[in-house]
């Protein structure tokens, strides 16, 4: 064989190699990036999760309602039909376990002047669970940025300290209005504040104005008297009447059985 045949020969070989050698690169460089594929789809499905399936792991759960007159139950029929009550009832039969409701809720309440100072109040509580409900009164102090940013400071405070000092699950919630209400425009503008508070802290947010809004009927009628709520006067045409309250119930109890997407690093 001549020397021009040899080197074409081992030139051949060569290529030879080189191809194999890079086919097997491509096929290990495949099989690792399916790996890593799958490993991530992994991730993120174990880090999808529902409240509710998180409390069923629980022995035994507190829920723990906080807000304002809404939260007290002003105007159920009775205060084993508030809406806060009929959650915990829809999660206890849901579960198979007791709920039991403890919270701290006060009429004519604000952010600034009850939720703040009664945070520590609620962590001593130990709860599993936490319905965070202000807004409406803050909205009658009007709209302006000051006012807005306060109470999204305030909101802000509140959630991180439950995410901080508690393994809580959280649930927002927004304002309060009858359809035809006084204060609507400043409601919407602090259900954005409670939205962005939800959005930046990755807590679920119940939005009520999908409940009250084009909705007479969850509203009075006013005058008749409620015994467990005799206290506070006789049924207005402001709070959510019965109807009302199942209907935000319903709606936590959707969000709670909702499956949630936490934030993979």
């Amino acid at each position: 064989m001549s020397n021009s045949h040899k080197k074409l020969s081992f030139f051949l070989i060569f290529l030879l190699l080189f191809g194999f050698t890079g086919c097997q690169n491509h096929q290990k460089s495949n099989f690792s990036i399916r790996k890593v594929e799958k490993k991530i789809k992994t991730i993120k499905k174990k880090s999808s999760t529902s409240i509710i399936k998180y409390l069923s792991h629980k022995d035994k759960i507190i829920y723990a309602p906080f807000g304002d007159s809404l939260s007290v139950g002003l105007f159920a029929d009775q205060q084993s039909s508030k809406f806060s009550s009929l959650f915990a009832q829809n999660l206890s039969k849901k579960i198979g376990k007791n709920v039991i409701e403890k919270g701290l809720s006060e009429v004519a309440k604000t952010a600034a002047n009850f939720g703040v100072p009664s945070i520590q109040t609620i962590i001593d509580q130990k709860p599993d669970l936490i319905t965070i409900e202000f807004g409406t009164n803050d909205a009658v102090g009007g709209k302006t940025d000051y006012v807005l940013n306060s109470f999204k400071e305030n909101l802000l405070q509140i959630v991180n300290a439950f995410k901080n000092k508690t393994t809580a699950k959280l649930i927002l919630m927004t304002t309060w209005s009858p359809s035809n209400g006084k204060y609507i425009d400043n409601d919407l503008a602090f259900d954005q504040k409670v939205k962005e508070v939800g959005k930046m802290t990755n807590t679920p947010v119940a939005d009520l104005s999908k409940i009250w809004r084009g909705h007479p009927e969850v509203c009075g009628p006013a005058g008749k008297v409620i015994s467990d709520f005799s206290q506070w006067g006789n049924r207005d045409d402001f709070h959510p009447n019965q109807i009302g309250h199942q209907r935000i119930a319903q709606m936590l109890f959707e969000i709670a059985n909702k499956t949630e997407r936490k934030k993979v690093n």
